[in-house]
């Protein structure tokens, strides 16, 4: 058999995610991640330099290097509710609310405003906008717009009565009745990171033939994403930056056969 001969490295692939807890106790398995145009490990270092005082040319005498800390970041183009849960520290993805009719919901519509509505609306399903006793039916288009996003904006000489205020608080002046549609409600920044273990099944494009590759880490601590551009001029993507943990699951091993704690690659 020929000498393989290792050059370049382009990795290309699927990265998939799972809640590590699960993964110890093999009750989930790995979901992908989407498209994800960059994922980079970066390794920091403690280094501590010892002078060599003994000779007159002096130089360093011995030193010391121990690994400080792994970070990895993680570029994300899917914007999948569950990725938007890992970005934003969310909660409820995981549960698909499904649809169902919604009768007489209050709300409290000021003139000039936009009231959204509790739900994703139905839109192929018609909004009906009364008065709260029910007895008056508002005229979408005369009394009130409908937006793209399904809320209730009042138009120009609307026949709505502005509500009233009692004891501080705006009373509803409008019901709405509507067919919620299928949705998932995420609770953005509602709870602490949770380790997660990464699996990455590619790809080194740059041999020929193509060679496939598993890289996994073990236990990884993803923090909020620092910004998500819900406005701009160019397609969001979802930036990750977080700390790559020991498992202390996992064995060391011994000096002359040593087992990572960290993640394992099969190249």
């Amino acid at each position: 058999m020929a000498e393989r001969k290792f050059c370049c490295f382009k990795g290309r692939g699927e990265i998939s995610l799972v809640d590590y807890l699960a993964r110890l106790a093999r009750t989930a398995g790995f979901i992908p991640v989407g498209n994800a145009p960059s994922f980079v490990l970066n390794a920091t270092e403690t280094t501590e330099n010892v002078k060599d005082f003994t000779t007159p040319g002096g130089g360093t005498a011995c030193a010391f290097r121990e690994i400080d800390a792994v970070n990895v970041s993680l570029q994300l183009r899917c914007h999948s509710p569950r990725n938007w849960s890992i970005a934003t520290g969310g909660s409820g993805d995981d549960v698909e609310v499904a649809t169902a009719a919604v009768a007489s919901e209050e709300h409290v519509l000021w003139p000039g405003t936009v009231e959204p509505l509790d739900h994703l609306a139905d839109d192929t399903v018609a909004i009906v906008v009364k008065s709260t006793d029910g007895q008056t039916t508002y005229d979408v288009g005369t009394d009130y717009e409908i937006t793209p996003a399904g809320s209730i904006k009042l138009v120009e000489g609307t026949t709505i009565p502005a509500p009233t205020v009692a004891q501080g608080k705006g009373q509803p002046n409008i019901t709405v009745s509507y067919t919620r549609r299928e949705q998932r409600l995420i609770q953005l920044y509602s709870q602490p990171p949770k380790p997660v273990a990464l699996h990455f099944d590619g790809y080194n494009v740059a041999e020929s033939p193509v060679q496939p590759i598993h890289f996994d880490l073990f236990k990884v601590v993803f923090g909020p994403a620092a910004s998500v551009n819900v406005i701009s001029d160019n397609l969001a993507q979802l930036e990750l930056t977080g700390t790559v943990e020991r498992d202390a699951t996992r064995p060391m091993g011994t000096l002359s056969n040593p087992f990572s704690q960290y993640g394992t690659l099969k190249i």
